[in-house]
């Protein structure tokens, strides 16, 4: 993927849906998501428009400290903490209301009366990590196990397991997961639910793939995080999207994953 055709495309479009969004009260999700992504990949966001998202965001946070549900929380705590920092009081409630929300197993769900899942258990360990604790990610590893062991392993669960397992963590599965999700890429190069699903390869999935894989840069095979990057470079539409049924969404995590790969590449 080039770095100063692809990734600019994808920001600027991105930077287009958040202020078209911001416009039409979308979903707050989608607008922290999106705006999460732009501040990790660099994009220098117009100051007016950094103010409407504080003001959006303060006014949508709920008394209890949290927003609508675990990962929406966990994305606006993202956006909120790398640009005003840790100490921001919406962040310090943000990260009370979490740490209330765990499960007893450990883990969250999607939702208050959900059970613990990876994603979501995965994304509050890489954007708000100060929540986590050991039962947390003793959760997260004995849940992938018993999914790895399992008929069908998909994709973006391994991704995700391989996003939030911490670096210091000695264990088999790790290196188990590396090796299947580089015989699990399809031969286009990119990566779908699974090998061979029917839907073929997705920019979603691909991106949480990438995303995970290139948090263990020195263990994975160069050429599996390459192929996967050419996909999305030749699958990108001119308008900077990616098809897929949320196209933020899509493109948000395309992009994470994309520059996550990117930076392993040139470290490794």
């Amino acid at each position: 993927m080039d770095k100063n055709s692809n990734i600019l495309i994808a920001s600027a479009r991105l930077t287009t849906f958040l202020q078209d969004a911001l416009s039409l009260s979308l979903e707050t999700i989608r607008i922290a998501r999106t705006a999460h992504t732009l501040l990790a990949a660099g994009v220098s966001i117009p100051e007016n428009l950094l103010q409407r998202l504080i003001v959006f965001f303060r006014e949508r946070q709920r008394t209890d400290g949290g927003w609508s549900d675990p990962e929406e929380t966990a994305w606006v705590v993202g956006f909120i903490k790398t640009l005003r920092g840790i100490d921001n009081p919406s962040v310090q409630s943000a990260l009370e209301w979490l740490n209330d929300e765990r499960k007893a197993e450990g883990g969250w769900g999607a939702h208050s009366r959900d059970h613990a899942r990876i994603r979501s258990t995965a994304l509050i360990s890489v954007l708000a990590p100060e929540v986590i604790r050991p039962e947390d990610t003793k959760w997260l590893l004995n849940e992938w196990r018993k999914d790895f062991a399992g008929p069908v392993r998909l994709s973006y669960k391994a991704g995700f397991f391989l996003l939030a397992m911490p670096p210091e963590l000695d264990d088999e599965l790790i290196d188990k997961t590396i090796r299947h999700l580089a015989g699990d890429q399809n031969e286009d190069g990119g990566f779908a639910p699974w090998k061979g699903h029917p839907i073929g390869s997705d920019p979603w999935s691909t991106g949480v793939v990438l995303w995970g894989l290139s948090r263990w840069g020195e263990r994975v095979d160069r050429i599996v995080l390459k192929r996967a990057l050419e996909w999305l470079q030749r699958t990108q539409l001119p308008s900077g999207y990616w098809p897929y049924h949320y196209l933020d969404d899509g493109a948000s995590i395309a992009l994470i994953g994309a520059l996550s790969a990117m930076k392993t590449l040139a470290e490794n």
